[in-house]
């Protein structure tokens, strides 16, 4: 017995595996992540997934010591970075097709067709609001917004037909508004605005994939995390089955998600895409970027 006990002693232990634990919102780029923590798709690394369910939430996980690949919105990482905060941008991405304004008429060219017309957004000083300064100031002749100070409240006056002549939706909402009411139309989409204003060639990156120090950095990670993306980008209505897994209210998101088009922009190779989306919001608001451009190591080396 004691041979065989000193036997074991000295066999090889198993290596044990490295846990990354992965986090977003429910949004269309949050489920790449998903996707690793049920493929487990890497042999020695357990992805783990859980959401945030704030900014400062996320910020707690990004100076953990837990190794982290997290979603955020592209202005907060800049946020994070400017102000001291150790993190590197993995890939940012852009969904074609996620944005829309939706409501009663014809089919808006340029916001100057609303004629002055109020449109619901939710927050004043957020990122749909910025974008949508930049495509054109608001005033009596162009748009007037109407802050809901709710995600989902502008498809909820639409359908109420209470107090907004239009919405900035994201899908599924957008989908799922015009579902509910078919007088409702989908009268510009936000990307083709957005290129006819700014003339950048890109839709913006407004979901980026940050890791953390902790994180150790291997191709093996980056390849499976593009891998995933790449599955489903080939079919973007799979995303609200994984989703639903941890919001429950994305069960009904497929519809919508099945017109997105889905780029992946890997850092550092893809930067330049990021770094004009930054230098666009910049002009219009500095400090919802920090007040400066992140450094050039925070798009990866």
């Amino acid at each position: 017995m004691r041979l065989l006990s000193l036997f074991v002693a000295v066999l090889p232990l198993p290596a044990l595996a490295e846990e990354i634990l992965l986090s977003g919102p429910p949004i269309w780029e949050t489920a790449p992540l998903i996707a690793l923590a049920e493929d487990q798709p890497l042999e020695g690394v357990t992805f783990r997934f859980r959401p945030w369910a704030s900014p400062e939430d996320l910020r707690k996980q990004v100076i953990a010591d837990t190794p982290l690949m997290a979603v955020a919105p592209s202005p907060t990482a800049a946020i994070f970075d400017v102000t001291g905060m150790e993190l590197q941008v993995m890939s940012a991405t852009i969904t074609e097709g996620s944005l829309s304004i939706v409501g009663r008429g014809g089919e808006l060219t340029d916001l100057a067709d609303l004629h002055g017309a109020s449109l619901a957004l939710p927050f004043k000083g957020y990122l749909p609001d910025l974008m949508m300064r930049r495509i054109a100031p608001p005033g009596p002749e162009t748009w007037q917004p109407h802050y809901t100070g709710s995600l989902i409240a502008g498809m909820q006056l639409l359908l109420a037909e209470r107090g907004v002549d239009a919405a900035l939706l994201a899908e599924p909402m957008a989908t799922l508004a015009l579902e509910q009411d078919r007088d409702l139309t989908r009268r510009a989409d936000f990307c083709t605005l957005w290129r006819d204003a700014t003339a950048l060639a890109d839709c913006p990156p407004a979901g980026v994939v940050i890791v953390n120090p902790a994180f150790a950095d291997r191709p093996e990670i980056r390849a499976a995390y593009h891998a995933a993306f790449a599955k489903l980008a080939a079919d973007p209505a799979s995303a609200a089955d994984l989703l639903a897994t941890h919001f429950p209210g994305m069960v009904q998101a497929g519809a919508g998600f099945a017109r997105i088009a889905a780029i992946d922009l890997p850092m550092p190779e893809k930067a330049d895409v990021l770094i004009d989306f930054y230098a666009t919001i910049l002009e219009i608001e500095p400090d919802a970027v920090g007040g400066r451009l992140p450094d050039r190591d925070f798009y990866g080396r």
